[in-house]
């Protein structure tokens, strides 16, 4: 006849206890901060000053309105983007899903998660929606471990590695 196991008699060791209780009370929260906000202005503008002129010669040489227009509206969105007051932005991971701003997302509304991990430059975490016309939600990191949370997320989400897009990379650089 087989041996029966009783749990309720096993003696677990203190380490896996805590980690057990961590992984279902603990809750990663910060903030990003304007400091990680800042746009570098002289390459702002010079970029719009270029998206103006392009626009300029359109009018000018090509007589094409529409093209004009649109250079305009690109160097006037950058523009209103660098000069908005830029306020801090709250942001939680718990055992429930990610909380930014007070909007709760569910991990299973959430398909995966990276961590974007260059020290001097940034670091950065990423999560990608199950639905397609999702943007990623780009968390940047001040004093976070990393490590910690990339342990903590793999519990509940798959990590894969996302790629930044043309627009992204361009924004990374503008600061905006």
């Amino acid at each position: 006849m087989p041996e029966l196991l009783d749990l309720r008699n096993i003696n677990k060791p203190e380490e896996d206890v805590e980690t057990a209780d961590r992984v279902l009370n603990w809750k990663i929260s910060g903030e990003i901060k304007t400091e990680q906000q800042t746009a570098n202005r002289n390459l702002v503008f010079t970029v719009n000053a270029g998206l103006i002129l392009t626009g300029i010669l359109y009018l000018v040489l090509q007589k094409n309105i529409l093209s004009a227009v649109f250079f305009f509206l690109i160097a006037l969105v950058s523009f209103i983007l660098v000069s908005k007051e830029k306020k801090p932005v709250g942001w939680a991971v718990s055992p429930k899903g990610l909380e930014i701003e007070n909007i709760f997302y569910s991990y299973s509304e959430i398909k995966s998660f990276w961590i974007e991990f260059n020290p001097p430059h940034f670091k950065e975490l990423s999560f990608r929606f199950k639905k397609w016309y999702r943007p990623y939600v780009k968390i940047p990191l001040d004093r976070e471990d990393p490590l910690v949370l990339r342990r903590y997320l793999a519990g509940f989400l798959r990590e894969e590695r996302h790629e930044d897009t043309l627009i992204e990379t361009i924004t990374r650089k503008l600061g905006i």
